[in-house]
């Protein structure tokens, strides 16, 4: 109803315009009075044909460059327009509509000198582009997004405006046009400072990233990305068609448990979190290529188990998890952590990430211990924010066999993570 009388409202305003014109030209008659509105007709007729002319009937795409990307990169997005008609259009006006989820930015290790600075992280995206199409049927808009965060973007719409010369008659429309976009965690290398190398039931596994292959071959598998060459068994090989290689024993016995708190809570620290993420996606991947067993646990608002496998499709769920996760749920980690240890397994190596300390975390971690063979604890911080409550409980902690590792700004900006296991 709105529209149909705005449509009229318009339409009366060009009708008067082209009366006011016409009689001047009639009652004050010579030349000047007629050429004024000879002058004048054609951009009367211009908004009489324009009022008509309909903008939603256009064709339109938005092409990404890429559709999976890292955290921090660049991705190009054109914008094109086809009509079907040349209509000749003064200017065009298109603004995009970025979701929530692009309204920051990721800096990569920059983002982690003043980590409490969480403000820098906030990017509002505006985009509105002016092109002057005039006669051109298909049109091309080009614009970068920068410093993409982590996270499942959908583009999901945009805006056309247009109008005529003195801005009498103006029309917009709104497109949808839906783009996926995953932009997963950055990922660095992980330098693990010591290991541990045994083979016996009930002992502690070999994780480290520049581990040695042990000589007692449990038996072979498929050939995976990431093997050596050498480990390739020809007769096997041979006799299947397949490229197998062998499967260690250090393979078989390397149980390590990664556990992730992505449990909202008052006060959180954003670029915490996202280190957290961005630890835990790094130091799985270097575990995963030195071919230990790894599970991962995320304990948020529901708590997602990736089981041990050696499928590499389970890694690409693990990532893509972790480009999407946010925090989430009511119920505190610690609680949730009790939950989740009575369902866990015995004699597990379980590494544990989290970005704040409190004395019910402690209670849970010492539970989480008495199941696990081994408990090693992540805790990304700020530096200014680590409490003395902290150092005491990591103090209490270490004395019952869990050591605290704590990852702060200078830890974080390095090229490479440097971690003790």
């Amino acid at each position: 109803m709105k529209a149909n009388i705005g449509f009229a409202v318009k339409l009366l305003q060009i009708i008067i315009l082209f009366a006011i014109f016409f009689s001047y030209a009639m009652f004050q008659g010579g030349f000047v009075s007629w050429f004024l509105f000879y002058s004048f007709l054609p951009l009367i007729i211009h908004m009489l044909f324009l009022l008509f002319y309909p903008i939603s009937k256009w064709s339109v795409s938005r092409v990404l460059s890429k559709r999976i990307v890292n955290a921090g990169d660049d991705v190009k997005v054109e914008l094109e327009i086809k009509r079907k008609f040349a209509f000749p259009l003064i200017y065009l006006v298109v603004e995009e509509y970025f979701p929530p989820t692009l309204q920051y930015k990721d800096l990569n290790r920059q983002k982690f000198k003043d980590m409490h600075e969480t403000s820098k992280l906030v990017n509002q995206r505006l985009l509105k582009r002016v092109t002057f199409p005039w006669f051109k049927r298909t049109i091309h808009l080009n614009y970068t997004l920068n410093d993409l965060p982590r996270g499942e973007h959908h583009l999901k719409a945009f805006r056309i405006k247009t109008g005529d010369f003195f801005g009498f008659i103006k029309k917009d429309y709104i497109y949808e046009c839906e783009n996926r976009l995953i932009v997963y965690p950055q990922q660095r290398s992980v330098s693990i400072k010591e290991k541990v190398n045994s083979f016996e039931e009930g002992s502690t596994p070999s994780y480290a990233s520049n581990q040695s292959r042990t000589s007692v071959v449990a038996g072979v598998r498929e050939y995976m990305p990431g093997d050596r060459f050498s480990w390739i068994d020809w007769k096997t090989t041979a006799r299947k068609n397949t490229i197998m290689t062998k499967e260690f024993e250090q393979e078989k016995s390397a149980n390590l448990l990664f556990i992730l708190d992505t449990i909202d809570y008052s006060g959180m620290n954003k670029i915490s979190f996202e280190a957290a993420i961005e630890f835990t996606s790094s130091i799985m991947e270097t575990l995963r290529k030195n071919s230990a067993q790894i599970a991962f646990l995320a304990i948020g608002e529901k708590p997602s188990y990736f089981p041990f496998n050696q499928d590499p499709s389970k890694n690409t769920m693990i990532q893509s998890y972790l480009a999407k996760v946010q925090p989430s749920g009511d119920e505190s980690f610690p609680k949730k952590l009790i939950k989740q240890a009575k369902r866990m397994p015995d004699g597990l190596v379980t590494i544990v990430t989290i970005t704040h300390l409190s004395l019910k975390m402690q209670l849970s971690l010492e539970q989480l211990q008495q199941k696990s063979k081994r408990v090693i604890v992540y805790l990304i911080k700020p530096k200014a924010a680590v409490t003395a409550l902290d150092h005491q409980i990591m103090h209490d902690l270490s004395v019952r066999g869990i050591v605290v590792h704590v990852l702060s700004e200078d830890q974080l900006i390095q090229h490479e993570f440097e971690v003790t296991m």
